[in-house]
């Protein structure tokens, strides 16, 4: 009982804590752990305080605060009195080894470790509780709870494991020469905010070779340069914010090999005010390391696409390079609703041209449709003083497109089509790299549970509560040869 207490809480705490307390929680992981998560239990550091403003923000929030304390509290147990003065420090928890990270049937077998800020007081919750002494370990104490949980203390720090052998694993990691450190984990969690509530590292590298099934994957030259994963999610008064980083190490890796375009240059995002934004820059980098990922992955099958886009190519007199992604000037600029639509945009740099390229391919579109559908579909061009070329299938699903204003849009619905071409674009705040995104969260909020929640009146006035509050989502990534970093925030009003 007492353990899962403490469990509940550090989850449900956060901020900031001293290094040797990281140090001493750390010694308990080896330092090839695959896995390493570092959660803040600070009552009252930034990071609570800043969820604590978060959570007053929407109705009920006080409500909330209040039955969260109950549930971290017991009949014998309460949280201000007996818990609140164990935290502080970081609470760490990892995965030993790689089975215990991919084998899905080993869902327990974890690490866990935090030295408590009042070792007294972890005592005495300790044997106030039904607990017994299970003997010694290494210099540790090892108790065993009413609910057949064991756990151990050491010099003030709480050790749990998802078995007793992984805990005396733990306890035996804690004197030897190869155990985790501070260093090993700020190196994969190198530029990330080191105030975020929860902090993580992962070993992509040792995960990646261990699993077989990455094994064709890892003949694509980006996979294989694969080192490092971190992530950190940071709460401030008015916004969560979530960061993360793909470490990659490769002597001969170049931006060629990139999955998106590199550099920082953020393209801007279709400006409506209910639709999901999203910027892309550079959308042949994407074609290309799709195709060259799929021939070094699967020869044959990339033989087989390969050939069959040059006879479409040979066919309609096209270069899907040259006279369709070549041709797109600036970026790519799609949105998406919930109701299904959806629209992307981009100026051409010859209207003219592109048109003529429009039309050659209107003599294998439809074969190619049907193909991807799997039934018949019809094709029309447009007619005198039209725009749109269209492909329908029998049972409503439509794809319309075409070049207007010098900017060639592609939707789903025609009344979005028709709008595409004068819509605005913005910025998104903050955003770096070439893939950025923007969506009104209170909006998508409210019409999800409008449309998927309870019917009638308490459906939508529960919607109105939840979202009210909500602000802007918005995020980025950028790429680089040493890694691929991004950023999602949410904002509340």
């Amino acid at each position: 009982m007492v353990v899962s207490l403490c469990a509940a809480a550090l989850a449900g705490c956060g901020g900031e804590g001293s290094g040797s307390s990281l140090e001493n929680a750390l010694a308990y992981l080896p330092e090839d752990s695959p896995l390493v998560i570092v959660i803040g239990t600070d009552p009252e550091g930034s990071q609570v305080q800043a969820i604590e403003t978060i959570v007053e923000r929407f109705p009920f929030g006080d409500q909330v605060r209040k039955q969260l304390e109950e549930s971290l509290s017991s009949q014998d147990v309460d949280f201000e009195k007996d818990v609140k003065p164990l935290l502080g420090n970081e609470f760490v928890v990892g995965g030993p080894d790689v089975q215990s990270v991919v084998d899905d049937a080993a869902d327990d077998q974890f690490v866990g470790a935090i030295e408590a800020k009042d070792e007294g007081k972890l005592r005495e919750l300790i044997e106030r509780d039904d607990t017994q002494e299970r003997g010694e370990q290494n210099g540790a104490t090892l108790y065993e709870d009413s609910d057949g949980d064991t756990f151990a203390i050491e010099d003030g720090v709480l050790v749990v494991a998802g078995d007793r052998k992984l805990l005396e694993a733990a306890l035996e990691q804690r004197d030897a020469d190869d155990s985790a450190t501070p260093e090993t984990f700020e190196s994969g969690t190198e530029g990330l905010p080191e105030d975020a509530l929860v902090r993580v590292y992962a070993d992509v590298e040792q995960l990646i070779a261990a699993d077989p099934d990455t094994k064709e994957a890892r003949k694509v030259e980006w996979v294989s340069a694969l080192r490092t994963f971190g992530l950190s999610i940071g709460f401030e008064s008015d916004r969560v914010r979530v960061d993360f980083r793909l470490g990659t190490e490769g002597d001969d890796l170049t931006e060629e090999d990139l999955p998106i375009a590199s550099g920082p240059e953020s393209p801007e995002v279709i400006d409506s005010p209910d639709e999901i934004g999203v910027g892309l820059r550079g959308p042949e980098q994407i074609l290309a390391f799709a195709e060259a990922a799929g021939q070094a992955v699967d020869p044959a099958g990339f033989g087989d696409y390969s050939a069959g886009k040059q006879a479409i190519e040979s066919r309609v007199d096209v270069s899907i390079e040259e006279d369709l992604l070549g041709q797109l000037e600036d970026d790519l600029a799609v949105s998406a609703g919930l109701d299904g639509t959806f629209g992307a945009r981009s100026p051409v740099r010859d209207s003219a041209a592109f048109t003529r390229t429009l039309d050659k391919l209107g003599k294998a579109l439809p074969e190619i449709a049907e193909n991807a559908v799997g039934e018949p579909v019809g094709y029309a061009k447009p007619k005198k003083g039209e725009d749109f070329y269209a492909l329908a299938t029998a049972d409503g699903d439509s794809l319309v497109y075409g070049v207007v204003d010098g900017v060639f849009v592609l939707a789903n619905d025609s009344r979005r089509a028709s709008t595409l071409a004068g819509d605005e674009t913005r910025a998104v705040e903050d955003a770096e790299g070439a893939i950025s995104m923007s969506a009104p969260a209170a909006e998508l909020v409210s019409q999800a549970i409008s449309r998927f929640g309870e019917a009638g009146i308490g459906g939508a006035l529960g919607g109105s509560l939840l979202s009210e509050p909500l602000g802007e989502l918005t995020g980025s990534v950028a790429a680089e040869t040493d890694g691929l970093t991004g950023r999602f925030v949410l904002t509340f009003d």
